[in-house]
């Protein structure tokens, strides 16, 4: 009875020992995995995080090696982000993939992989590169996002070695929380960049903004008023104004392919380009051909600009023109109306293309309105402004001043449109003539 005693006691002694070595074993990689937290989320960029990933994970396991490859989801290459302990012409060995090799279940299914021997298991496709590194085992583990796989954490021994369930614990714990570090730091550095791209953005609007006229030019005997409203933080459309001396006045209005900063880049572009052809009031075609071709040699193939041209002469009473492909401004006399169309094609398509001008004889009160599409093209619904709208309110409204009809068009359109419209920029240019 007493020695039955003493051997239960005795089993008994060694089965709480187990279980204090057991407890002291969760308690340490508990106490490992929050200390692996906290080193993590120190560090705000991603290679820093993913460095110290790596680092912490081979001196926790005791390893020789650790390294951590992300996936592309387009190619589905495993790309090797961030190593501990392993030799450039290792790390330069080749292309790792997610279909194939070690990585095909680990990615697909989440699994953990271990290798006993590399250089020569199957699943291993550098079994030279990993003999002459000296790696021998392998135990990898699958990143995982919201059970979505982001990548993979691996670590390397020099010698056979077989892992124990405690450390696959350990390693699975260190995955899991990197998954969740790397997750944070990247939409960090997704809303680093959206900012970055926003402040950017803003600078263009506003040197964008300074390229349109600062004062709209008072001509003895006219009146103009002048408008634009991008539809976006960077607008596509632009319009200038050039006097030459106290008779002449250039007119444009245009509207460039393309939105944010390709076409603000192409609208700067084919302004500056114009304004050094703009040396002569009478070069009106000249000009026009010149830009042309500027831009069919500057642009790319899908880039091209509608544009209209007028200049008008105060000391003949004429406003002469060329329409580059753009939406007609309309004359507006009494009960008549005229579109005014002469001209050629886009701009920046053919660089020989033939542009025609277009004269007009101006009487007294005429009214002539410039627009690019974001006037008539304005829908809700299935239905457009359209030109006939266009027509019946400045039709109504001819009486009034250069601004006073620019407002009443604009103040249509706003009424037309739904709350919440984002449609193309608007431009628009209104001309009375006073005689």
């Amino acid at each position: 009875m007493g020695s039955s005693m003493t051997a239960y006691r005795r089993r008994e002694k060694i089965k709480t020992t187990e279980r204090e070595k057991r407890l002291q074993r969760r308690v340490k990689e508990l106490s490992t995995l929050y200390e692996i937290s906290k080193l993590l989320t120190s560090a705000m960029g991603l290679d820093e995080i993913l460095s110290l990933i790596v680092e912490t994970t081979a001196e926790t396991l005791g390893v020789k090696a650790c390294s951590l490859r992300l996936l592309n989801e387009k190619t589905g290459e495993m790309v090797l982000k961030a190593a501990y302990g392993l030799s450039q012409d290792y790390m330069r060995k080749g292309q790792v993939f997610a279909w194939r090799g070690v990585y095909r279940d680990v990615i697909s299914n989440g699994d953990v992989a271990i290798i006993y021997d590399a250089p020569t298991d199957p699943r291993f496709e550098y079994s030279k590169e990993a003999l002459n590194e000296g790696i021998k085992s392998m135990l990898i583990v699958g990143l995982l996002i919201q059970d979505k796989p982001i990548g993979g954490l691996a670590v390397y021994t020099d010698r056979l070695y077989h892992f124990s369930q405690g450390q696959i614990q350990i390693f699975k714990g260190i995955a899991n929380e990197a998954a969740s570090v790397i997750e944070k730091a990247i939409l960090y550095e997704e809303r680093v960049k959206r900012q970055h791209i926003e402040q950017e953005i803003s600078a263009a609007a506003k040197i964008q903004a300074n390229l349109m006229p600062q004062v709209i030019p008072q001509v003895k005997g006219c009146q103009v008023a002048a408008k634009n409203i991008p539809s976006k933080i960077i607008g596509g459309d632009f319009y200038d104004f050039i006097t030459f001396g106290e008779t002449h006045l250039g007119i444009i209005i245009a509207d460039v392919s393309g939105k944010g900063i390709p076409g603000a880049i192409l609208m700067a572009s084919a302004r500056a380009t114009l304004r050094a052809y703009l040396e002569d009031p009478h070069t009106v075609k000249e000009s026009i051909t010149n830009l042309n071709r500027v831009l069919c040699r500057d642009t790319q193939v899908d880039q091209f600009v509608t544009l209209f041209y007028g200049m008008l002469d105060l000391s003949e009473d004429t406003l002469t023109y060329i329409n580059a492909g753009h939406n007609p401004p309309i004359l507006f006399r009494k009960s008549e109306r005229l579109f005014l169309q002469e001209g050629g094609m886009i701009l920046g398509v053919i660089q020989n293309a033939l542009y025609e001008e277009g004269k007009l004889q101006l009487k007294k009160d005429d009214v002539v309105v410039f627009y690019t599409d974001g006037v008539t093209e304005a829908s809700r619904d299935s239905d457009y402004f359209g030109i006939d709208r266009l027509l019946e309110i400045v039709k109504e409204n001819m009486s009034l001043s250069a601004n006073e009809i620019m407002e009443k068009i604009l103040k249509n359109l706003s009424d037309f449109v739904e709350d919440g419209y984002e449609g193309d920029d608007t431009t628009i240019i209104v001309l009375k003539y006073l005689g």
